[in-house]
This record gives C-alpha cells, structure tokens and sequence, in this order.
C-alpha cells in the first residue's frame, strides 16, 4: 500500500514533510508546494470519492528513486527501485482547519503478480505518466 518512498534521496514516512507539484494554470504539473505531510495510501479506484467527496486534488510526488511496501505475510519491508526522477500520483487534500499543512495519499493500484511475489503487498503505488 505504499508505506514509504524515497524522495531526493531522503526517506519518506507517514506523518513525515514531502513536496509535491501541484497543476498550474497551463495545466502542467509544475508548481511546487512543501507545506504537505505524508498521510498513506488511497486506492486509485477511489479516486472520484477522494476529488469530489474530500474535495482532494491532483498533484504528483516528483523525484522518486524508490517505494516501500510491508509484506502482508511476514511483516518485512520491501522496496523496489524505480529510474531516477520517477514521480507517483497523488491527492491532496484541503489544509484541516486549524493545522497549516496538507496531507497527501499516494493513490495506489493492484499490484502486478510480479510486484506481489517481491513485495509480499497485493497494491502498489501508482506511477504518474503525465510528470
């Protein structure tokens, strides 16, 4: 479910500051915002929940080397490697009241039976093509 990733080459965890690129007026993923803490995992095929529901947006999670995942079976962490400057999808959500952050999801797929045999995980991040 993504528990992890490798951002910069600094390790990410729930609860921990991130950056991700937000979609500017042109429609890239292009501006940059900091103010965001990593909150786990949502499932990809809740994303319309998430945007409308939650009112989250889209953004990406840029330069990522690698992604974590805990075994389901063994409990151990499992990582795969991704090509340098890999970004993930993710969404947004509004800043809480009183708080002065955001918190991110990583939108995450079914795994490939590939990833499943690695990471011992039945979901797995889901890589952004439009970074």
């Amino acid at each position: 479910m993504c528990n992890r990733y490798v951002q910069s080459g600094k390790e990410v965890r729930p609860g921990q500051r991130t950056r991700v690129l937000l979609r500017s007026a042109a429609g890239k993923f292009d501006v940059p915002f900091e103010n965001v803490i990593f909150g786990g995992p949502a499932r990809s095929e809740s994303r319309n929940y998430w945007l409308r529901r939650e009112q989250a947006e889209s953004v990406i999670i840029p330069d990522i080397s690698r992604f974590g995942e805990k075994d389901k079976s063994t409990g151990q962490q499992n990582w795969e490697d991704v090509p340098a400057g890999t970004a993930l999808d993710g969404l947004l959500l509004p800043t809480p009241p009183g708080k002065d952050y955001r918190l991110l999801k990583i939108l995450t797929q079914p795994a490939t039976p590939e990833q499943v045999c690695r990471l011992g995980n039945d979901r797995a991040p889901v890589i952004a093509d439009h970074a």
